[in-house]
């Protein structure tokens, strides 16, 4: 069960292998109204079930990885949650 402004609803959790390209998660829509699940207070539950360091990114963030550096390229908001 995760809290929205409408109240809770019940999602089952999911979790990808991807590609092994980058060794973090991506919790995308981070605070977006049209995807109230995705908020700051479930990206926060969901990056404490990863081992694994999360970022939770807005619709204006994205994320670079360049030579193995990580690079996190916002306009406005996004969070790091590390395991």
């Amino acid at each position: 069960m995760f809290a929205t402004p409408q109240g809770e609803i019940k999602r089952i959790f999911v979790t990808a292998q991807g590609a092994g390209l980058v060794d973090f998660a991506v919790i995308p829509h981070l605070d977006n109204e049209n995807h109230p699940d995705a908020s700051s207070a479930n990206a926060e539950q969901w990056a404490a079930r990863l081992p694994v360091p999360v970022y939770a990114i807005d619709d204006q963030t994205a994320i670079t990885v360049v030579d193995g550096t990580v690079a996190v390229v916002s306009e406005a908001s996004w969070k790091l949650f590390t395991p």
